[in-house]
């Protein structure tokens, strides 16, 4: 998403700077006209060249795997908090600091309806946990400099690899269905988490708001298959996975993470969060205060997808 981030601000006519944790390994940022410093949010001592002269500071980085609760909170968390104080005392002149939480910070959806930012955050995962108190430190900063908290739902599009996995398996001939009954979740594009991100950075709303981003109605999840299935032009097979064997493969997998102390697609956290019906939010908020609406039609982003992966030979 970070790299993403950049194209759309290099396109805005700013000047950008990267703070990045090696210089030898760039990633989607090789050859873009950007100022690179290197440095981490864990190393406060590390952040003053990076924000000093700032006048927009977005805050997108993080960990959303890892094998170590406490990873979560010192990088998600501390990370955040250092870069906040980093700020306060060296860049006097900033003008907003924008920061990418997560529709994990808040939790899944209860009663029916899609979450508001009104709604009390309730999150089920270490990850949503550690952006939660992210979120807190940043609304504590409010009234030192203007913040602005933006909660992406799950966000998809070229260079991302959350949903590579699903796409592969789909490819190979199988749709998993996680217990019974059907699902729904509120999807993001990354363009549009883009321009967001943009039309935040450049507005006057109020110091400490708070915003869901996503598509504006939520999808069945039988949508995004169908979209998907169109893509590759594959017709697979329908598995069900019961909700037991899904806590299985949870557990096992947070076994597996703690005895080789490396990241895991599957543990039981996301056992929980893949359990729940309602992955959903309303961007009401969003559309009123600060004039954006997602523009990326589902199947368009998911033939979009499909394709950049086709590209790049990831399937």
């Amino acid at each position: 998403m970070g790299s993403h981030l950049v194209d759309g601000f290099l396109q805005a006519g700013h000047d950008v700077r990267c703070l990045v944790r090696s210089k030898a390994r760039l990633g989607w940022l090789e050859d873009k006209q950007v100022e690179l410093v290197e440095g981490d949010c864990t190393r406060p001592d590390t952040l003053i060249s990076a924000v000093r002269e700032a006048n927009i500071v977005v805050h997108a980085a993080g960990v959303t795997w890892t094998a170590k609760r406490s990873r979560y909170f010192q990088i998600n968390a501390v990370g955040t908090h250092n870069l906040l104080m980093t700020c306060a005392e060296h860049a006097p002149d900033l003008g907003r600091f924008v920061f990418i939480s997560s529709q994990a910070a808040a939790g899944p959806a209860r009663n029916g309806r899609a979450l508001t930012e009104r709604d009390i955050p309730r999150p089920i995962s270490p990850y949503g946990e550690s952006k939660l108190l992210a979120e807190n430190h940043v609304a504590a900063f409010a009234g030192r400099f203007p913040c602005i908290i933006l909660r992406p739902s799950a966000v998809y599009g070229p260079r991302d690899r959350n949903f590579l996995s699903y796409v592969r398996m789909v490819k190979r001939g199988f749709l998993v269905e996680l217990g019974s009954g059907q699902r729904e979740a509120s999807l993001c594009h990354v363009q549009d988490l883009v321009s967001c991100t943009l039309a935040a950075a450049n507005s006057q709303i109020p110091s400490g708001s708070v915003y869901f981003v996503a598509d504006a109605d939520p999808y069945a999840w039988r949508d995004v298959e169908k979209g998907v299935c169109t893509a590759l032009d594959v017709n697979p097979r329908r598995l069900t996975v019961p909700k037991w064997g899904l806590r299985v493969f949870g557990a096992v997998g947070q076994l597996y993470g703690l005895l080789t102390d490396r990241p895991v697609r599957i543990n039981t956290a996301r056992a929980a969060e893949l359990l729940e019906k309602r992955w959903i939010c309303d961007t009401t908020k969003m559309t009123k205060e600060l004039g954006f609406t997602s523009s990326t039609e589902l199947t368009r982003g998911l033939q979009q997808l499909v394709r950049w992966y086709q590209e790049q030979y990831w399937l």
